[in-house]
């Protein structure tokens, strides 16, 4: 009997020991996992996981972190592409019974080989590199010597890829007075250039000049007139003898704007005398990013694939306009990069493969001639504030494009209130991620600084700065993104603008404690500047009711019942707006008539505390003692992510008073408790210029030296 009891405890203990292992490699995976997907750092994460292999006897686990160490060298580039395909291997090799992690793995593979074989088609090695950085609005010179583009003043530039050198080739260009130049494009024989000229931000003209700016003409006068109305020609190239210019004749403001009933044309204009020749014509909306055949046969362009529609697809036709075609039938986002230099494939984008990716899609006779095969993945997501705009092809093969990148930080500052001085100059907040901090709010004893972080395509961060220690924490609720953060009175939980992990949309309220998020309101779309009421059983905020109809509200929303009350109701949108401190009143930016206004927050008229003359606003907020009003100003002339001032009122209406704290992109203002502090985030986007290189097969970068 005594024996069958120590080997009872044996056991026990033996299963026990299994057990705690088991739970530490899961902790240390997990530990992986979030150096990996929270903070960034792939390196460290490579080393928790080699640790879980090495410590946990879990097949299944071992597996999954033999897996997570390819995809973090997969996301470490190309450099690392063979340690990838090291660690895909290892899955395969040693753990063929894990079906799942063996399936992705094998997948993985694949795509590796597939990039490796098109890489060892070429000469030189494969690679991407950064040219110059700032952005361009042009296209690379057919011999890659020259890009042109848009200097700081808005006049048009032509820089000198080799050596950086920018020289402007206009004179005339005014932020102020809305003239500068668009789009910007160079003949093949770069003896001209062409481009689209802005004025009065009501009209564009088609213009051409030569390549040292001389002899400026205009080819096409642009239709000044309302915004659904206006007539302008958008260049998109030239054809090979540089007698022509391909371009999209469009009402509306911008390519591919939706104008119900009226026409958008594809049309050739004559460098010689401006005459056009319409090609196609569309009704609704335009297409987007055309392209000519190197060899001037076929013509594609990108073509979305319904009204409220973000996917596109891409066709082919003959130059003169028949035979239209998609290039490929795929369900996925096909967006059109460019003709590669043989006129025998295009290169696009695509999210095919669940990212978006860069393709080339072998053409031949105007069709698609074969599947298109992965050049590079996570290449980047055309029209997307953090994507790329493609530029054009070099006839060397190089491949030439912008990158975005959007920039967001959250700054402090020191003020004297009564003197409207600038005590001490911004400081920035977060250290870590920077670029992607947004929308800071005070906690309401002031101790804390609580403010949204992007960790990814799908993340964020609810991070809360200590003023006094200076340390920061950060949370993670189970919500795919956020923004627009308010602190609740109590001090524990924080409103946010968000959607939760099935894609739902609307305003949360999150725990800081446990982390936990719990709807307030969905019903809706497009929510703004959510406020607290100082008792917590009220949320106002902005809501987007309906575009088409022009109908944008001022919400009340009851945090415990959910019930929804309009307050106000504008036929422009209104994302900017504040509760006073003791929450009997509302102040708010309305862009229907240029003003600030305030109202009580149980409704009414509304009373014009300052009306806009010029320029115009980004953010408003109460000063503690409800005195004031604070808010960000756009000086004439400056474009929203330009430079923006800071002032304040008094809340009853009186002369504004200029602080002499300026900052790019300066919005969501909030004033500390003690009324000696503000907080706001700058945003904006950066621009850089991008090549990639030696990525072609031999035959298609071989190929006529003309255009």
């Amino acid at each position: 009997m005594r024996k069958k009891i120590y080997i009872t405890i044996l056991i026990t203990f033996i299963l026990a020991v299994g057990t705690l292992a088991s739970q530490n490699g899961y902790d240390l995976f997990q530990k992986a996992l979030a150096k990996e997907r929270a903070e960034g750092n792939l390196e460290e994460a490579i080393a928790l996981y080699q640790k879980v292999i090495e410590e946990s006897k879990d097949k299944s686990l071992a597996a999954k972190a033999q897996l997570r160490i390819g995809i973090c060298y997969e996301k470490l580039g190309q450099e690392k592409s063979e340690l990838a395909q090291e660690a895909f291997q290892k899955v395969l090799d040693n753990y063929p019974k894990q079906v799942e992690a063996v399936k992705v793995a094998r997948e993985k593979l694949l795509v590796l080989q597939k990039v490796q074989t098109l890489v060892e088609t070429n000469d030189n090695e494969f690679r991407i590199r950064k040219v110059f950085p700032f952005g361009a609005s042009g296209i690379p010179s057919w011999d890659g010597r020259l890009l042109s583009g848009r200097d700081d003043s808005g006049d048009v530039a032509i820089i000198d890829i080799a050596t950086e050198k920018k020289r402007r080739l206009t004179n005339e260009a005014s932020w102020e007075k809305g003239d500068f130049v668009g789009r910007s494009i160079i003949s093949p024989d770069s003896k001209y250039i062409t481009y689209g000229w802005c004025h009065d931000y009501s009209a564009y003209d088609l213009k051409i000049a030569n390549i040292d700016g001389s002899e400026q003409r205009v080819l096409h006068a642009g239709k000044i007139a309302p915004k659904d109305e206006a007539e302008f020609i958008w260049p998109y190239d030239w054809t090979p003898d540089s007698k022509y210019i391909l371009g999209t004749l469009n009402k509306g403001y911008s390519p591919g704007t939706l104008n119900k009933g009226k026409e958008n044309k594809i049309v050739f204009v004559s460098a010689a005398d401006g005459s056009l020749k319409i090609i196609k014509i569309f009704n609704d909306f335009g297409p987007e990013t055309l392209d000519l055949s190197p060899d001037g046969r076929w013509l594609s362009y990108e073509y979305r694939k319904g009204e409220d529609s973000g996917q596109y697809d891409i066709f082919l036709m003959k130059a003169d306009g028949e035979g239209v075609m998609p290039l490929v039938k795929h369900p996925a986002n096909d967006r059109l990069l460019g003709w590669t230099p043989g006129s025998d494939s295009i290169l696009i984008a695509s999210d095919r493969s669940g990212s978006w990716d860069a393709w080339i899609v072998p053409v031949k006779d105007g069709k698609a001639s074969g599947e298109p095969k992965l050049v590079k993945r996570d290449f980047g997501q055309i029209g997307s504030p953090t994507g790329i705009t493609p530029l054009g092809f070099t006839q060397n093969g190089s491949f030439y494009y912008e990158v975005h990148s959007w920039m967001e930080e959250v700054h402090i500052a020191s003020l004297e209130m009564e003197k409207a001085e600038l005590l001490s100059p911004p400081k920035k907040v977060a250290q870590r991620f920077q670029g992607t901090n947004c929308y800071a709010d005070w906690s309401p004893d002031g101790k804390y600084l609580a403010f949204s972080s992007r960790r990814g395509q799908n993340s964020s961060a609810l991070c809360l700065f200590s003023t006094d220690e200076e340390i920061q924490r950060d949370i993670f609720p189970a919500l795919e993104t956020f923004t627009r953060v308010n602190w609740f009175p109590d001090g524990k939980s924080i409103a946010v603008v968000g959607s939760d992990k099935q894609g739902q949309g609307g305003i949360y309220r999150v725990n800081i404690k446990t982390g936990k998020a719990s709807p307030i309101v969905t019903e809706g779309r497009d929510f703004h500047s959510p406020r607290c009421s100082p008792d917590g059983k009220y949320i106002f905020y902005g809501e987007d009711t309906s575009w088409e109809d022009k109908v944008f509200r001022i919400m009340k929303v009851d945090t415990k019942t959910g019930q929804k009350n309009e307050i106000y109701r504008s036929s422009e949108q209104i994302i900017r707006l504040d509760i006073s401190p003791n929450g009997e009143l509302l102040a708010f930016l309305e862009p229907a008539d240029s003003t600030l206004k305030i109202m009580s927050s149980e409704g009414g008229q509304e009373e014009v505390v300052f009306k806009f003359e010029k320029g115009w606003s980004t953010s408003v907020a109460w000063s503690p003692d409800g005195k004031y009003l604070f808010f960000s100003k756009i000086p004439e002339g400056e474009n929203k992510v330009g430079k923006v001032e800071l002032w304040r009122i008094l809340s009853e209406g009186g002369k504004p008073v200029k602080f002499s704290l300026v900052a790019k992109g300066m919005e969501n203002l909030r004033i500390h408790p003690d009324g000696q502090k503000i907080a706001f985030n700058t945003f904006g986007v950066k621009k850089e210029v991008w090549v990639m290189e030696n990525f072609l097969p031999k035959e298609t970068k071989e190929n006529p030296d003309e255009k």
